[in-house]
C-alpha cells in the first residue's frame, strides 16, 4: 500500500465545455458559466476529478486554452494518478483575493481510510482572484495516488470538502476509481461532452446455391 502522495503544482485557471455524467461517480463535468457546476453552495460551486499524472501537463496551458483531459473510472497497478479539484465562484476579500482549501480521504473497497490519506485545509488557492467567475483549481497541492500489488481490487471511493474561507461557503464532492485485478483493462472517459458513434460492420453477403449445386470439394 503506497501512501498517497501530495506534490505542489502552479497552473492557471480551466475552462470547460459542457459534459456527461460518468457512471460510478457523483458530481458531473457539466459547467456553463452562468452557474458553475453543479455541485454548489450559493456561488461557489466545485468538480472533483481523477486523471492521468501526465495530463497534468494540460494545466499548464494558458487560462481559456483548450485541454484535452481525460476522467479515470478504472485503473491498473501501478498507474499515477492525480487528484484535481476545479471550482469558480469565489469571494474576494476588501484586498481582491480569495482563498480557497479542500479536506480530502481515500476510501478503500473495506470501507477505510487508504493508506493514511487524510488530508485537511490543503491549500487550493490563495491570492487575487478578480471577480471570481474563473474556473480555478488546486493548483498549489495536488494529491498524487499510485495503487502497489498488495492493494485490495476494487472500488475506491474520494471524498474532498471544497472551502472558501472568505465567503464561508463550502461544496461536498465525491467521485470513485476501480482498481481493476490481473488483467482486466483500465479505462478512461473524456471530462469534457463526447458523442460516440455505433460502428458498423459490414456483412458479407452469403452466396445462394441454386438447388442441386454441388460443393466443391478440395483436394491436398
Amino acid at each position: 500500500m503506497r501512501k498517497a502522495a501530495i506534490s505542489g503544482l502552479i497552473a492557471l485557471g480551466l475552462a470547460f465545455a459542457a459534459g456527461s455524467v460518468f457512471a460510478g461517480t457523483a458530481t458531473t463535468t457539466q459547467y456553463t458559466p452562468q452557474h458553475g457546476f453543479p455541485d454548489h453552495d450559493g456561488d461557489f460551486s466545485a468538480m472533483l476529478i481523477v486523471i492521468p499524472q501526465q495530463e497534468l501537463a494540460e494545466f499548464d496551458k494558458p487560462g481559456g486554452g483548450n485541454r484535452q483531459l481525460n476522467r479515470v473510472s478504472r485503473a491498473e497497478v501501478g498507474a499515477v494518478l492525480a487528484i484535481k479539484l476545479v471550482f469558480t465562484g469565489l469571494a474576494a476579500d476588501a484586498n481582491g483575493n480569495g482563498e480557497v482549501i479542500y479536506d480530502l480521504q481515500v476510501i478503500g473497497p473495506d470501507a477505510r481510510i487508504y493508506a493514511d490519506s487524510d488530508y485537511k485545509a490543503l491549500a487550493a488557492v490563495r491570492g487575487p482572484v478578480g471577480d471570481g467567475r474563473s474556473v480555478f483549481d488546486n493548483r498549489t497541492k495536488v494529491v498524487m495516488l499510485q495503487f502497489e500489488p498488495q492493494d485490495a481490487p476494487g472500488v475506491y471511493t474520494i471524498k474532498a470538502i471544497a472551502h472558501d474561507e472568505v465567503s464561508e461557503r463550502k461544496v461536498s464532492l465525491e467521485t470513485q476509481v476501480e482498481l481493476l485485478g490481473a488483467g482486466a483493462p483500465a479505462t478512461v472517459a473524456p471530462v469534457a461532452d463526447t458523442v460516440e458513434k455505433p460502428v458498423v460492420t459490414k456483412k458479407k453477403a452469403k452466396k445462394k446455391r441454386h438447388k442441386g449445386a454441388r460443393r466443391s470439394k478440395t483436394r491436398r
